[in-house]
């Protein structure tokens, strides 16, 4: 593959994702876009997966000369990620997942039934694991890999509301580390970047606009964040230097809270 000079970067530095392939879900809009067009901008070809239109997200990507696969399809579908998984074969194999699709539940418990908590635990938290199980045979069969599951900061915050979104998103936490430990020594790390209140359509039509100003105050870094400022975290957790880093949970959050 091209090994061009990034976009980003000093004169002449060649990309540090150069020759590897990624798969981003949750591709079409807000983080998961811009994960997809830092990736590309550094050198990664890139898989977007989402529900909706991802059109825009390839246009990003074949401007910065990489290639794109779009894939519409229901992360939840076990038969539609089967179908994903081998599409991305025609790229030569997976070498990053980055497991970003979400929806929450922005309701009070007691308006919380059953139906929404088994659909946001489906995205959430089973979406994860069927895309792991697609796609870490490809990582294993090259002895390199990187998967990174997007949390999410709430879960530290006692804050009512999202009560599925908080568990799945505790659960994903979780099930990254323990298959941190099981992937270890097949040069696979897996780790968790969990965002604060973050610039999106989702947190806005969730948490209402006001909200990233409110949250902005909260920081040590006073300014509201945008998608940007998550992927900084999700390149380094899916580059060559990540490789003795793994289960861990980088808190991309402004300095809203410390752990």
């Amino acid at each position: 593959m091209s090994t061009t000079a990034s976009t980003e970067g000093g004169a002449g530095a060649l990309p540090t994702h150069a020759g590897r392939t990624a798969v981003v879900t949750g591709a079409g809009r807000g983080i998961g876009q811009e994960l997809c067009r830092a990736l590309a901008a550094r050198g990664a070809d890139v898989v977007g997966i989402d529900l909706g239109e991802v059109k825009e997200t390839g246009n990003v990507v074949e401007e910065l000369g990489r290639r794109w696969l779009g894939i519409t399809a229901d992360v939840t579908d076990l038969d539609a990620i089967t179908v994903a998984a081998t599409a991305v074969e025609e790229f030569g194999g997976a070498d990053i997942l980055v497991n970003n699709a979400a929806i929450d539940d922005a309701v009070h418990f007691d308006d919380l039934d059953l139906d929404l908590w088994r659909k946001v635990i489906q995205v959430d938290l089973e979406a994860p694991f069927l895309l792991c199980k697609a796609f870490v045979p490809h990582m294993r069969a090259q002895g390199w890999g990187r998967i990174v599951n997007i949390a999410s900061g709430v879960v530290m915050n006692p804050m009512q509301r999202f009560v599925a979104y908080r568990a799945a998103k505790m659960g994903l936490i979780g099930f990254s580390r323990a298959l941190a430990t099981e992937l270890g020594n097949e040069g696979i790390t897996v780790n968790i970047v969990s965002p604060g209140v973050t610039k999106t359509v989702m947190a806005a039509d969730s948490l209402g606009e006001a909200a990233f100003e409110r949250s902005a105050q909260a920081r040590a870094i006073q300014r509201v964040a945008v998608p940007a400022d998550i992927a900084g975290a999700v390149l380094f957790a899916t580059s060559e230097d990540c490789g003795f880093v793994t289960g861990q949970t980088f808190m991309a959050n402004g300095g809203a809270y410390f752990v």
